[in-house]
């Protein structure tokens, strides 16, 4: 089985840059105003998220396809996840204190239960507005991890339709008012994106050892999508028929090496952008220094820079300190040889 999918690496990069430069030129707009108005706008970008999601139920699937032992996927998402988290939770936190960004400063305490990852759950506050997405990423997560001790994930197809019923019935009773669906088994469920999350899990099946069924079942996750959101189903399509390309071994030519390079630092750069790239655009405007393009380079330039060495000096040996750790441990070797 192929390691590593160079393609998925410049996908995840796309993604990001598509939900930094949405932030810079309209979501800061829409927060503070500009002053000078930036030398264009992509709202396009917001709906990044939903790439990032599809990204995730590939990537996710082919880990546990992977995985002998349940704490070995445990282990492999803590170090992928935290290390840069933690580092991104502090350093915001101290740049908002310091310099100030109205409407967006929080406690330490919340600043604290934040390094939990779970704060969504938790109902506190996010230390800065794009942390929403990873706790939604624990709950898949969650039920991957359930149907991997259960045994079930070689019934994810029957799975996926299951879950599909169940995120379009609860709309269809909450929109016609027969019952209230309480938030926390909407976030624990994944009753407003799960669809995503499925399709990625089916373009894997697709890409490894396809049958009808998984395209099937992507069909009603693209009718699930217009079901619950809309008009985003268009782009989602869009996003589909770029994974189907990506199965067919037909996204080669985005193998360069600035896309995957932007896609191996895109965890950081996505954790790490927004506030303080917001306190850049502030900091730019009381010094003058505002232009239709100095709103979008430089922050961009600061944001990327700071990816890059979180991922050199963060990222990347910290994943490899705990996962060697792990693999010559001793609880390890009493939880695997159960």
């Amino acid at each position: 089985m192929k390691q590593r999918y160079y393609e998925l690496d410049a996908i995840r990069g796309i993604a990001a840059l598509m939900v930094v430069l949405f932030h810079y030129t309209v979501r800061y707009g829409q927060i503070y105003g500009y002053s000078v108005d930036p030398a264009f706008t992509f709202e396009l970008g917001q709906y990044g998220v939903l790439l990032f999601f599809m990204v995730s139920g590939f990537v996710i699937f082919l880990t546990l396809d992977k995985t002998d032992y349940s704490v070995d996927f445990i282990a492999s998402r803590f170090s992928r996840l935290y290390p840069a988290y933690w580092f991104s939770v502090i350093v915001t936190f101290l740049v908002v204190y310091h310099f100030s960004l109205p409407g967006r400063e929080v406690s330490l305490q919340t600043a604290l239960l934040n390094l939990t990852m779970i704060q969504k759950w938790l109902r506190v506050g996010n230390v800065d507005g794009v942390y929403w997405t990873l706790t939604v990423e624990l709950s898949f997560y969650l039920i991957m991890y359930v149907l991997f001790i259960t045994k079930q994930i070689k019934r994810i197809d029957a799975i996926a339709f299951i879950w599909l019923c169940i995120i379009i019935g609860s709309k269809f009773l909450e929109d016609n008012n027969i019952v209230q669906i309480h938030w926390f088994l909407k976030l624990l469920l994944l009753l407003e994106n799960g669809n995503l999350f499925i399709a990625g899990i089916m373009f894997y099946k697709i890409m490894h050892r396809g049958s009808y069924s998984n395209y099937v079942v992507l069909l009603i996750t693209l009718l699930a999508e217009y079901y619950l959101h809309g008009k985003t189903v268009y782009l989602v399509g869009g996003y589909f028929f770029l994974f189907f390309l990506f199965s067919k071994g037909l996204l080669v030519f985005l193998s360069v090496r600035p896309l995957v390079y932007l896609g191996t630092i895109s965890y950081s750069l996505y954790l790490i952008h927004q506030n303080i790239g917001f306190v850049i655009i502030r900091n730019l405007e009381s010094n003058g220094m505002m232009n239709p393009f100095s709103i979008i380079i430089i922050p961009v330039g600061v944001s990327i820079t700071i990816a890059a060495l979180m991922q050199a000096y963060i990222e990347k040996p910290s994943l490899s300190f705990m996962r060697n750790s792990w693999k010559k441990s001793n609880i390890r070797e009493r939880l695997t040889n159960k």
